[in-house]
């Protein structure tokens, strides 16, 4: 019986294991420059970008989609760099400290103050680090572009995402 049970936890284990190791690789860091959230807003201070804040789990396959298939783009990435300061928050980071508007705070605290509920979360804040919107989980590579071409050109201060939306072209995604 004991010989069984120890098979069992064993087969358990090794189960566990591999999953485990597979779930670690889903996390594949885009070719970006990303920040530091302070960093970003530090920048964003001196350049007048907005900050885009890519809120992310360590084993989330969405989180890896994004960063595969979204700001793994050229023109995603050209329009980017353009025109954002960007930053990474991992949701479940409880452990540092980051200063944000007066407040020391965990990653995850600051992911739940700017509404971020499930990864991925991407997060748009104005160049004082006030709040614009969050875009809630996976959109592709085309509709990802028209939304940060929404809040980049600052169309968002006068018109609805559905005008704005209305009148563009989804591009070509190149590689």
């Amino acid at each position: 019986m004991m010989s069984r049970t120890l098979l069992l936890v064993a087969g358990f284990l090794a189960s566990i294991f591999p999953a485990h190791a597979q779930t670690d690789a889903l996390v594949v860091a885009a070719p970006l420059n990303w920040l530091t959230f302070e960093d970003a807003l530090t920048s964003a201070t001196a350049s007048g970008r907005a900050v885009l804040v890519d809120v992310y789990a360590p084993w989330c396959p969405w989180c890896a989609r994004l960063q595969n298939e979204v700001y793994s783009v050229d023109s995603v990435q050209t329009y980017l760099e353009a025109n954002f300061e960007i930053a990474r928050i991992n949701i479940e980071e409880a452990e540092d400290v980051i200063a944000f508007k007066g407040f020391s705070l965990t990653s995850a605290e600051l992911a739940a103050g700017l509404g971020a509920e499930a990864t991925p979360t991407t997060v748009f804040l104005d160049a004082n680090g006030d709040y614009i919107t969050r875009l809630p989980g996976f959109v592709d590579a085309g509709e990802f572009l028209h939304i940060l071409r929404y809040i980049g050109s600052k169309s968002f201060k006068v018109e609805s995402y559905k005008d704005f939306r209305s009148r563009q072209v989804i591009p070509a995604m190149d590689h």
